[in-house]
């Protein structure tokens, strides 16, 4: 029986999570390293636009039901410590760009809020995530995104996505929030 014979009979029986958690296990770790994911903007755009769902209500049989403000939360990436856009940042920026401009979302308004995780002094976050958001809003603005379509606000480490990993790359983020169509 060759080599690779042998350690396929070894294999056999374990279960499918059992084997892609030992294969996860031998990857090297730089080959584990979650990379930065550029969201597309038709992706962007349905998170932003989804379609409105029916809901069930017992007295009254099916009706259209009121949807929360939809929002997406994007990987756009700054210097450490820092509001300076990373180079790779254009890549998510452009994609949120081209949602914005989507017939679905051309007359909406937006709130570009930013987050950090906890590490650090809270108000040094804040004003940090702040500043972030309107560096976002300004790469927007500077690609002929109108300025009174873009609202920002700096949540810092108040709003974790992650509460029981408050350290978590994950909680780093810019969330885009669509508030609805423009007043005419």
């Amino acid at each position: 029986m060759s080599g690779s014979s042998m350690q396929f009979e070894r294999l056999r029986g374990w279960s499918v999570p059992t084997l892609l958690l030992c294969a996860c296990i031998s990857l090297p770790a730089a080959a584990q390293a979650p990379s930065s994911t550029v969201l597309s903007h038709d992706d962007i755009e349905r998170a932003l636009h989804p379609p409105l769902t029916r809901g069930f209500h017992p007295s009254r049989g099916l009706s259209r039901r009121e949807q929360l403000p939809a929002s997406v939360n994007l990987d756009i990436q700054f210097d450490y410590n820092s509001s300076a856009l990373k180079k790779t940042a254009a890549a998510q920026l452009d994609q949120l760009e081209l949602a914005l401009r989507s017939d679905a979302l051309r007359n909406d308004r937006f709130l570009v809020a930013g987050h950090t995780d906890a590490r650090g002094n809270a108000s040094y976050n804040k004003q940090l995530s702040r500043q972030r958001a309107e560096t976002v809003k300004q790469f927007l603005v500077a690609h002929g995104i109108a300025a009174e379509r873009l609202s920002t606000v700096g949540y810092g480490s108040e709003r974790l996505l992650t509460n029981d990993r408050p350290y978590d790359a994950q909680n780093r983020r810019v969330e885009i929030r669509d508030l609805g169509a423009s007043s005419p």
